[in-house]
C-alpha cells in the first residue's frame, strides 16, 4: 500500500513537472498549429527594453523603468536567455506602460501593459526586405485595468512579471534543452 503510494506521488509530480515545461500560452500554441514552428526557436539572446508612458509626468511616478528593466532581464537571464544589446540576432523584448490617473480626486489609475518581442525579418517576395515585427505574441497579451493608488504600482509590476513568465514558458517550450 505504501509502495502504491509513493509511486502515485511520483508520478503525479513528474507529470506536473512535465506539465509546467511543456506548457504554452494559448497564443504560442495558436501560432505552432498555425505555421508548425515557434518563432522563438533557435532564439538565444535578447535586448530588453521598457517604457512607461503616463498621462502627467507626476502619475504613478514610484513606478520605475529600470527597476521594471531589471526585474524582467533577470527573469529572462534566469531562464537561459542571454541578454545583449540589440542586434540582427537578437530578439527586442519590449514592455510598454501605460498609467493615466482617474476618478475623484485621480485615487485610481487606469493601466495598460503589453508585452512583445520584435525580431528582424526578411519577406518571401522580396528576400532583399529586411524589417523588424512582432513575432511574440501571435494573439495580444495586453492587460487593461482600475486600480486604486495603493495597489497600482504592485498590480503594474506583478503583471509585467507575469506576461515575462509567459514568454520564457512559450521560449522554453520551443527550445527545449537536451
Amino acid at each position: 500500500m505504501r509502495k502504491t503510494l509513493i509511486r502515485y506521488c511520483c508520478i503525479t509530480v513528474l507529470l506536473g513537472l512535465a506539465g509546467i515545461v511543456l506548457a504554452v500560452s494559448p497564443s504560442e500554441k495558436q501560432q505552432v498549429d498555425n505555421f508548425k514552428v515557434s518563432t522563438l526557436k533557435g532564439l538565444h539572446s535578447a535586448a530588453v527594453t521598457v517604457k512607461i508612458i503616463r498621462d502627467y509626468d507626476k502619475t504613478l511616478e514610484l513606478l520605475n523603468e529600470v527597476a521594471l528593466q531589471k526585474e524582467v532581464e533577470f527573469i529572462l537571464r534566469n531562464a537561459g536567455i542571454e541578454i545583449t544589446g540589440p542586434t540582427p540576432e537578437a530578439g527586442l523584448y519590449v514592455v510598454i506602460v501605460k498609467v493615466a490617473a482617474t476618478g475623484r480626486d485621480n485615487m485610481y489609475f487606469a493601466m495598460h501593459v503589453q508585452s512583445s518581442l520584435l525580431q528582424i525579418v526578411q519577406l518571401t517576395r522580396d528576400p532583399a526586405i529586411k524589417t523588424e515585427a512582432q513575432t511574440w505574441p501571435a494573439i495580444s497579451q495586453a492587460r487593461f485595468g482600475i486600480a486604486p493608488i495603493t495597489i497600482a504600482k504592485s498590480t503594474i509590476e506583478k503583471t509585467v512579471k507575469d506576461q515575462a513568465g509567459n514568454f520564457v514558458d512559450d521560449w522554453k517550450a520551443a527550445n527545449p534543452k537536451p
